[in-house]
């Protein structure tokens, strides 16, 4: 890589330029890495569902246009002023929330949105673009903005510092991506963000990547019934494989949901955990949890406001929300890719199918069709 430290760098990378459109595969430029920033050489990106979602306008604040992709693994490949933690040739995950461990966010025990990109109202622009306020992109000449800080569907990614997260070395870059992202919400969520006990019931919505990840983590805590929940019976197979104790379709019900739910668990579940961006399941997800029992949005996408009966609440139901598992970049990310490295974390059976970066809208098409848990996108 020493032919290209010290220089822009001309790359592939795939591009939103309008919502609702297809992504298109376009050669743009990437600057150098400036103070406490790093360029990264992109090896293996994991297609999330959030990648989907932005595509199709999920969050139209974003300046257009942008580099999709953020469950990106790399090598880096060259560092900028000040930049300590990392040097080239080092293995990489690219993590969409960063982790700078001194603000306030980052020394919390409640929660990770560190201020330096995320939890900072005064800096509504820093998740894309570097900290000068410009993009380090560029796409004939005009600015080409990052997404989630990380922009993974590219050749090349100069992100911030404390979002390059060193790994492994001998961790392969293509099975460790979904760490940056999905597996990590969904694990997370059931092992970090709430306290799964011996012998609880536990219910997750949504057997997608994050979905089928909870489920691992649910049955790591000890879970006695691990229900999932999903409307298309092809996962059924893989998530019982990953753990899962019954599998429910709501479609094929006679009866609702929560009487389900209530009937196999003698009055409910513990936690329930939805891994899909659908405000319905989440209202329905609290009744089906018992007195006392907590439900966890996990999924991103739906803005719709829930509706929940303030009655259903007093009876000591609680509702937390959580992102990437409540996880901190820098110190968890390399224990989870440790773990798998140890044989104790599942992610061969994650990576589905893996695709070059001219077919990431047939990726993206087949995980939109419920046809991959990850599908992987090799630079």
């Amino acid at each position: 890589m020493a032919s290209t430290q010290g220089k822009k760098i001309k790359c592939s990378a795939a591009v939103v330029k309008a919502y609702k459109t297809p992504v298109t595969i376009e050669t743009i430029e990437v600057d150098l890495p400036q103070k406490k920033e790093v360029r990264v050489k992109i090896v293996a990106v994991g297609v999330c569902h959030s990648d989907i979602l932005m595509r199709e306008g999920a969050d139209t604040t974003h300046p257009l246009p942008f580099v999709l992709g953020h469950e990106g693994t790399g090598i880096v490949e060259s560092v900028g002023e000040g930049v300590t933690s990392v040097r080239s040739g080092d293995k990489v995950i690219t993590a969409f929330l960063g982790n700078c461990q001194k603000c306030k966010a980052c020394k919390s025990k409640t929660t990770n949105l560190c201020e330096d990109r995320w939890g900072n109202p005064d800096k509504p622009l820093a998740r894309y673009v570097g900290y000068d306020g410009k993009p380090r992109f560029s796409l004939d000449g005009k600015p080409l903005y990052h997404f989630a800080g990380s922009s993974a569907f590219s050749e090349y990614v100069v992100i911030p510092e404390n979002s390059c997260v060193k790994i492994n070395p001998k961790a392969p870059l293509e099975k460790v991506c979904p760490v940056a992202c999905g597996f990590s919400t969904g694990y997370g969520a059931a092992t970090n963000a709430i306290d799964i006990l011996t012998g609880d019931n536990v219910a997750i919505w949504g057997l997608g990547g994050v979905g089928l990840a909870a489920v691992v983590g649910a049955k790591a805590k000890g879970a006695k019934k691990i229900i999932g929940i999903d409307i298309n019976n092809d996962k059924e197979k893989i998530a019982r494989k990953l753990g899962v104790t019954d599998f429910i379709n709501p479609k094929e019900l006679s009866k609702t949901l929560p009487e389900a739910i209530h009937e196999m668990t003698d009055g409910g579940v513990d936690f329930a955990l939805v891994c899909a961006a659908n405000s319905q399941a989440m209202e329905t997800a609290v009744m089906c949890t018992n007195s006392g029992g907590t439900m966890v949005i996990v999924g991103f996408g739906d803005h719709t406001p829930m509706k929940i009966s303030p009655t259903v609440m007093f009876l000591n139901r609680k509702i937390k929300g959580t992102v990437f598992g409540d996880y901190k970049a820098q110190r968890d990310l390399p224990k989870l890719v440790d773990l798998y490295m140890d044989g104790k974390l599942p992610l061969d059976d994650f990576v589905t199918r893996t695709f070059k970066l001219d077919q990431i809208e047939e990726a993206l098409q087949l995980l939109h069709d419920g046809k991959s848990i990850r599908s992987v996108i090799l630079i």
